[in-house]
């Protein structure tokens, strides 16, 4: 049994060495020293680097407060159909970013369906950046939200603290705990985002368009790894802010759930809130379905199958092909991967599982288009290079940080015996992670599957410089369809996405409530 830990150990070790260290030790050396300075020196990365500081402080601090509304709205008001709106509010997260500035074009732009507005540059890289940020922090609020024992607040009342008291002293702290891991969530996801700043920022370049521009214009690599690295920063804070965090593990044996006192003023201000990002969102995704059945936006609005019948000559199954390929073959290996990891990390004394667990969330520092970049520099002269087998390494070591953190708390809540018996009655591990560990985290599993599936269907920035024509995924369509002004091809794409992404998040929901309701009756029976 130890042999066998110590091989998948060791296995482990190799991969995330060859996928991680490797590709990012080439992106440093990749770095001119003579490139350098004129970089630092030049206006147009100044101004750059300042665009993005700019746009990403201001969308952050938007984006965290209508998150936290809406998370508060969810679980401290009566609101109705709680389950119903969460899944609403995460709907963002199913579309590529560059699809969310495509949209607000679509609605607000030079020839909008809702208004004619000058909404290029600033303005619309902060309302397309909150659309498509502000789901992850709500997911972080709204967990929390659900950790805070209602005994506090009565203790409060008793006491005669008053609301901003209450806040100060029991809210806030319990709150802080998400509140740090998403501002530097958001702040990096939109700091290092391009498809938004690409699609709707005009004249107003940020730093990832920068470097798209440096690598994929000009082939300038050493620039593209200069900007890469400023890129890294906050994402490299964000890590080591939360590895050295002391308050990881959250009390989640809450006694006595929150019972939400009648106030008819925050319910209807609350549920305002809300219910105008709900309006916003139905009416970016309604811009795609009106959209795909125009004959030519915006000069003839009349009802038109052409842009169908377009796509389908122009070989969009092909391009769907290859998404769902990629994301498959990325969504089992990334999840098996992932699981090994934790499984090695929490059930076994194997001397590398420490290093093993810095290996596995690392690349949550990395973002996509750093990635990227480190692998065309890495790999471009590899018989992987062009290939799915590129495409599909860089999807699970861009994706798999969250879901093996997802199987490393769930596993470590999984009780350690299993493991003395197993040694006691010569039952290795491999047979006790199948017949115990699995069915055990069935509903965890399912969700790593359903996570990296999503986001490798929709990725843009991760693939960018890796594909050729004949393993492109569909999503980098959006960014070709939109550079040719062609809004009804974009808008068909976007919503097939979306579909897929729907359903398999659907079937994942229904099988895990199925589950439950199997365990309940099985709980009951006995």
């Amino acid at each position: 049994m130890y042999k066998k830990n110590r091989a998948l150990g060791i296995l482990l070790t190799v991969f995330f060495t060859v996928t991680v260290l490797v590709p990012f030790f080439s992106l440093i050396t990749a770095i001119e020293p003579g490139s350098l300075a004129p970089l630092l020196q030049s206006e147009q990365f100044k101004k750059a680097l300042l665009n993005s500081l700019s746009v990403t402080s201001f969308s952050t601090v938007i984006a965290l407060s209508i998150a936290y509304v809406i998370a508060f709205t969810i679980n401290r008001t009566k609101i109705r159909h709680r389950e119903f709106l969460t899944m609403l509010f995460t709907l963002p997260m199913l579309i590529p970013s560059i699809s969310h500035g495509i949209g607000f074009i679509n609605l607000f732009g030079t020839n909008g369906l809702i208004a004619n507005l000058n909404i290029f540059g600033f303005k619309g890289i902060v309302m397309g950046s909150i659309m498509y940020s502000f789901p992850t922090a709500f997911l972080m609020f709204n967990d929390a939200f659900k950790y805070i024992d209602n005994s506090l607040y009565e203790n409060a009342r008793v006491l005669g603290l008053n609301r901003w008291e209450t806040f100060r002293k029991i809210t806030f702290p319990y709150m802080r705990k998400s509140f740090f891991p998403s501002l530097f969530a958001v702040f990096t996801l939109i700091f290092t985002d391009y498809g938004v700043p690409l699609t709707i920022g005009g004249n107003y370049i940020t730093l990832p368009v920068y470097l798209y521009k440096q690598v994929i214009g000009l082939l300038d690599f050493s620039k593209g790894t200069i900007i890469g690295l400023f890129l890294l920063i906050p994402a490299t804070i964000s890590f080591l802010m939360d590895a050295f965090r002391k308050d990881h593990e959250v009390n989640d044996n809450v006694v006595n759930p929150y019972v939400v006192q009648p106030n008819k003023v925050r319910d209807v201000i609350c549920a305002a809130v809300s219910y105008s990002v709900i309006v916003l969102m139905v009416a970016i995704l309604g811009s795609f379905v009106y959209l795909s059945f125009v004959h030519k936006f915006p000069s003839d609005m009349s009802l038109s199958l052409d842009h169908f019948g377009y796509l389908a000559r122009n070989d969009l199954s092909k391009y769907f092909f290859n998404s769902l390929i990629i994301s498959v073959a990325t969504s089992v290996l990334g999840t098996a991967i992932a699981y090994a990891s934790a499984v090695m990390v929490t059930r076994s004394n194997n001397n590398l599982r420490k290093l093993i667990h810095i290996l596995s969330i690392v690349s949550m520092s990395i973002p996509g288009i750093v990635l990227g970049l480190s692998y065309i520099i890495a790999f471009r002269k590899t018989p992987v290079f062009n290939t799915y087998v590129i495409i599909v390494i860089c999807n699970i070591v861009h994706f798999t940080s969250s879901p093996y953190l997802l199987a490393y708390n769930a596993l470590n809540k999984v009780n350690k015996t299993y493991e003395d018996l197993g040694a006691t009655y010569d039952i290795n591990t491999a047979k006790i992670t199948w017949k115990v560990l699995i069915p055990v985290t069935r509903g965890t599993i399912l969700e790593m599957f359903s996570y990296i599936f999503v986001n490798s269907m929709m990725t843009i920035s991760a693939v960018a410089f890796l594909y050729n024509s004949s393993t492109m995924p569909l999503s980098l369509l959006i960014n070709r369809y939109e550079n040719s002004l062609m809004m009804e091809e974009t808008a068909i794409i976007s919503l097939l996405i979306l579909v897929v992404n729907l359903l398999v998040k659907s079937a994942v929901y229904l099988i895990k409530r199925k589950d439950a309701r199997r365990k309940k009756e099985h709980e009951l029976n006995l």
